[in-house]
């Protein structure tokens, strides 16, 4: 855990600086959009310097435009699993947000094994843990993880599919694009043991008034 930790706060340099220096420039007209990114050789090389190994971190560029223009006030990170062909909340984490752009970085191998997230921006950088519900010995499973893969629009209070992943002990895995998030009974068919996912919402609401209805929060650190 403690090792966990301490990739999480190198994590969180990593994009402080990086994100400072080497941000894209907003889009133009007003448009909302969540996309992966690769990191550039100067990103690269301060992930080496920090000993941080990124094949396990999927990060995405969001961009919302300035608070109060189109009523952007608030992201929330959801994990999900699938439950009777349903996906139930399992962990959120909430933050507010004030600037135009940021990042979302989520750290995972197994998502069983808990998923470090970090959300930076300009003004804004906290990490924290989405862990799921102890149940049976999943990390011994087959995975298969689908991750966004291109630039998707925001739309205020609806939830954006960052990444599914399949664990199951069947030999054979039919994997999904994750816009497939919203057509559950696709992965419930198969009968997989368990399939997880991972959202972004992005609202006009404050975190206070996501909080309401919320799953239990990440440890935060």
């Amino acid at each position: 855990m403690r090792i966990k930790r301490y990739c999480a706060l190198f994590l969180a340099a990593l994009l402080a600086l990086a994100l400072g220096g080497c941000r894209a420039a907003p889009t133009g007209g007003g448009s909302k959009t969540i996309a992966p990114v690769e990191l550039t050789k100067e990103e690269t090389a301060l992930a080496q310097l920090l000993n941080v190994n990124m094949d396990g971190y999927r990060i995405f560029d969001y961009q919302v435009g300035k608070a109060g223009d189109g009523g952007v006030k608030s992201v929330q990170i959801t994990l999900y699993e699938l439950k009777n062909g349903e996906w139930a909340p399992v962990s959120q984490n909430r933050r507010a947000l004030s600037d135009p752009d940021g990042r979302i970085a989520l750290g995972f191998s197994k998502i069983p094994e808990g998923v470090e997230l970090t959300l930076q921006s300009e003004t804004m950088l906290g990490t924290s843990t989405l862990e799921t519900v102890p149940g049976d010995n999943a990390s011994s499973m087959t995975y298969a993880t689908s991750v966004l893969t291109g630039s998707a629009p925001i739309e205020l209070d609806k939830e954006t599919p960052l990444v599914v992943q399949i664990a199951t002990t069947k030999s054979e895995i039919s994997s999904y694009d994750v816009k497939y998030f919203e057509m559950p009974r696709e992965y419930d068919k198969h009968g997989y043991e368990h399939v997880y996912a991972i959202t972004a919402l992005f609202s006009e609401k404050t975190v206070y008034e996501l909080a309401d209805s919320a799953a239990p929060e990440g440890e935060q650190k």
